[in-house]
């Protein structure tokens, strides 16, 4: 029987592996031109920079504001954006979290809480010593309007009004109580005649 004659393979010319070869190199950096052109990801949450919630207070003077806030409470400032009339816009933060501010304007309908007469609003904050933070925010302008006290929930807190009429309700976590030894401590509290200020001004049970 014949063997089957071989299939000869035709030599591939010089001149088209060039081709292909530059074709491959051709491609090679359109692909490298895209990265370095393609712009960043944009994340929508912009985490890099704010949590889930930020705080915007409107205040009558943001730079007064501000030393406030670092003074009492430890803030930095992270933005303070200038404009034509002085600071329209101020970043401050305190861990992780921040704290924007907006100045007072009557014709935008921007107005403080002193202008108003009030806020409905209690801004919490956690503080290492809530009794070294009140003192120092007492010490730099801050109304008292509530002395340090231990709470039934568990924190030792205390009330300070800002410069502008915002409520900061200063507090350190000292303790996790049940439900029950929440409603006990609720109702001792409640029996005394002081609520949640019967402790006033003591010294931490916790």
């Amino acid at each position: 029987m014949a063997k089957a004659a071989k299939k000869k393979t035709k030599p591939i010319k010089k001149s088209t592996r060039v081709s292909a070869r530059s074709k491959t190199a051709k491609t090679s950096a359109k692909s490298i031109a895209k990265k370095k052109t393609a712009k960043p990801k944009i994340d929508p949450l912009n985490r890099k920079n704010y949590t889930s919630l930020s705080t915007v207070l409107t205040v009558g003077n943001i730079r007064r504001a501000a030393d406030f806030y670092a003074k009492a409470f430890g803030f930095n400032v992270r933005v303070m954006m200038e404009g034509p009339q002085g600071p329209m816009h101020a970043e401050l933060r305190l861990r992780d979290s921040t704290l924007m501010l907006s100045p007072e304007s009557h014709d935008h309908h921007n107005l403080s809480a002193n202008t108003i007469g009030g806020t409905p609003a209690t801004i919490y904050i956690l503080v290492e010593n809530v009794d070294d933070v009140f003192n120092r925010a007492v010490a730099a302008g801050g109304k008292i309007l509530m002395p340090v006290a231990d709470m039934f929930w568990g924190d030792r807190t205390a009330m300070v009004g800002d410069p502008d009429g915002n409520k900061w309700m200063i507090a350190t976590h000292k303790a996790e109580p049940t439900e029950a030894e929440m409603r006990n401590a609720m109702q001792r509290e409640m029996a005394q005649g002081g609520g949640t200020a019967a402790s006033a001004g003591s010294e931490s049970e916790y």
